[in-house]
């Protein structure tokens, strides 16, 4: 095993067992249009299903076919009875097997309009903490010309905060819902002694009226994994109309590899999208990239620093 099992892993090995995954497989490759037509399992449930067995070990890749791996076939005959005795249960995830069948969450998502960030207000302290490195490097790397940003689903604003505390001339614009506003957003901003610089924003990022080429930056950061792709595209054509020009989208994400199986920590979060949002997704530096190009952005380009993943820049105008 490339990861010790943990409740979520377990229960993901139990899933593929009761959808006769495993067995499926053992008959030879298959990619997942092929295996939800022969398990009768939904094509969005097995993605991420797919994803996180194999970077475990448990399964091997090879382009979109999957096959059981050596690993999986001893483990399953001669671990596995032994350690599901002994693995922790979470009541969050008995339902995956339902998730994976019908491709849907089973119970009311924790992202999104419906939630009205909720969930978000509750983890919010932990997630600044983890961004805020990066948000303050990609900050020190933007133009010098930047004015006016707008932060699309902002949160806590960590990653408009980035810029704003080291520019004393930029102004800000915070979009999310009215209660992530009141609870999060304005602590964060008051905090750090920039509240007059932002103007806030209560609506949904998809609704509400932005202003046609008004902002030298826009940003989403930890939006697009919750939207799923078509949303997602719909939210970039937005992005890009309220630049002006010569501006910049940032996106901020987890980030799948490239094979997917490599990367357990995405894809355990992928899992997530799927057990907990309505659409979300995990996507990949290259799927977000032609996402960009798809909405007439320029090429991506691709700033490292100080977070486990890149963050995305594309030019409001293709090169």
């Amino acid at each position: 095993m490339k990861q010790p099992l943990n409740a979520v892993g377990g229960r993901a090995v139990e899933v593929a067992l009761e959808l006769g995954l495993f067995q499926v497989l053992g008959e030879g490759p298959a990619d997942p249009e092929a295996l939800s037509r022969r398990i009768g399992a939904s094509e969005r449930g097995l993605r991420p299903l797919l994803y996180l067995l194999t970077s475990l070990g448990l399964l091997d890749q090879d382009g979109e076919d999957f096959s059981q791996s050596a690993e999986s076939v001893r483990f399953l005959a001669e671990q596995w009875p032994a350690q599901q005795e002994r693995l922790p249960r979470s009541a969050d995830w008995e339902d995956l097997d339902r998730a994976v069948r019908t491709g849907r969450c089973v119970r009311p998502p924790i992202e999104g309009a419906a939630d009205g960030g909720q969930f978000f207000s509750g983890v919010v302290t932990t997630l600044f903490q983890l961004h805020w490195p990066m948000a303050r490097h990609l900050g020190a790397k933007l133009p010098q010309t930047v004015a006016r940003v707008l932060d699309l689903g902002a949160g806590s604003a960590v990653w408009s905060l980035g810029l704003v505390t080291q520019r004393p001339e930029v102004r800000a614009v915070a979009l999310d819902h009215d209660r992530v506003l009141n609870e999060v957003t304005t602590r964060f901003i008051t905090d750090r002694g920039v509240a007059d610089r932002y103007e806030l924003r209560a609506g949904s990022y998809h609704e509400q009226p932005l202003e046609a080429e008004a902002y030298d930056v826009v940003y989403l950061g930890h939006v697009i994994h919750s939207e799923g792709a078509p949303a997602s595209r719909r939210l970039l054509q937005r992005a890009r109309g309220a630049l002006a020009p010569g501006g910049l989208l940032v996106i901020a994400e987890v980030l799948g590899s490239e094979p997917r199986g490599q990367d357990y920590h995405a894809n355990l979060f992928d899992l997530n999208m799927l057990m907990f949002t309505e659409n979300g997704q995990v996507f990949t530096a290259g799927e977000l990239g032609e996402m960009a190009r798809a909405a007439d952005f320029g090429a991506p380009q691709w700033v490292r620093g100080p977070g486990q993943y890149p963050v995305m820049l594309a030019s409001r105008d293709p090169a």
